[in-house]
């Protein structure tokens, strides 16, 4: 059972800033950075970087040197993001988000200013917020993975593993486009189980979300459950397009949660126990196969956000976005 934590409140003034960079983020440039550091240090931060120069370097990072500072700054996108929360977890030392990734979603989600200046004003003012993390195990790790967003199962988790690094270096999001188009004719879309506290589905694609975006601004889910225990979780049961296209717009019109297309639910434990193995990807980065478990992470972490979590900055709904693309096309 997890203690009830005030869900934001004012840390002492910081003055000791690690930031740790991951170099290949996106929207990084070392003229960026450099600018990014001047803005830091003259809201009175003293701050040492570190760049990233593999996966998991910057764990070791934290790890090491964690005791020396006051915050840590990640500066990437999601994943990089993660792997910084997950080295840093039941430590009082808050972190802070700089976000130069390609789809920053989590910054999107808390309101992180994307304006440099002012995102340096808000790290040194050192107002947080207590979030829960989930906690994911699959079959192709062997440790539990934290994630701060989402997880996603199927389709979602092929696309993330078939990326190329090298293609969303060069184009940013739209590699995920790019390489979700394969889908149609590679992927083989299997049914798979999903457990939902004691409820069973059959799901297409299962995607369980602390927030509400999905893929950058579009708005896929009502509820941000970031300072509680729980997910919302969403199921693809049926492929055939009039019947996904029928329910989507049914949900559009009614804010129905249950189709037989597709389900929105809310749970606090999600499994998919499958006996063929079913891709999944957490916060961008691949994690392997079902069989997978996910739950709340054992400790929360102190994340430096805006007080209040406004609707994200350009938020669009998934679906409407979905049916007025559609209907911009031309036959």
């Amino acid at each position: 059972m997890h203690l009830h934590l005030p869900s934001s409140s004012l840390h002492p003034h910081p003055r000791r800033a690690l930031l740790i960079i991951n170099p290949t983020a996106g929207h990084h440039s070392p003229r960026r950075q450099a600018a990014f550091v001047k803005h830091l240090e003259q809201a009175g931060l003293d701050v040492r970087v570190m760049e990233t120069r593999y996966r998991g370097h910057a764990a070791e990072i934290v790890k090491i040197h964690l005791p020396e500072a006051d915050l840590i700054i990640a500066g990437g996108g999601d994943g990089t993001i993660a792997e910084i929360a997950h080295a840093m977890l039941g430590q009082p030392c808050p972190l802070a988000l700089w976000p130069v990734g390609s789809a920053n979603v989590l910054a999107l989600e808390l309101g992180v200013p994307f304006h440099d200046a002012r995102n340096a004003t808000l790290i040194a003012s050192g107002q947080t917020r207590t979030l829960w993390p989930g906690w994911l195990t699959t079959e192709g790790q062997a440790n539990p993975t934290l994630f701060l967003q989402m997880v996603g199962v199927g389709p979602d988790g092929w696309v993330v593993q078939q990326l190329s690094t090298a293609l969303k270096k060069r184009i940013g999001r739209a590699a995920y486009a790019v390489t979700a188009l394969r889908l149609l004719s590679t992927y083989p879309f299997p049914a798979f189980e999903t457990d939902v506290d004691g409820r069973c589905y059959q799901s297409r694609l299962t995607i369980i979300s602390k927030g509400r975006l999905y893929g950058g601004p579009f708005r896929l889910f009502h509820h941000n459950h970031h300072e509680e225990a729980a997910f919302s979780v969403f199921m693809l049961h049926r492929l055939h397009p009039l019947c996904l296209l029928k329910q989507a717009w049914a949900f559009l019109c009614r804010n129905d949660c249950t189709t037989p297309a597709f389900s929105f639910i809310r749970g606090r434990t999600v499994t998919c126990p499958g006996s063929q193995p079913v891709p999944a990807q957490s916060d961008g980065d691949f994690r392997g196969t079902t069989p997978l478990h996910i739950t709340s992470a054992p400790a929360p972490l102190t994340v430096i956000c805006p007080a209040r979590n406004q609707p994200p900055s350009g938020e669009r709904n998934f679906f409407r976005q979905c049916s007025l693309n559609i209907g911009k096309r031309r036959y």
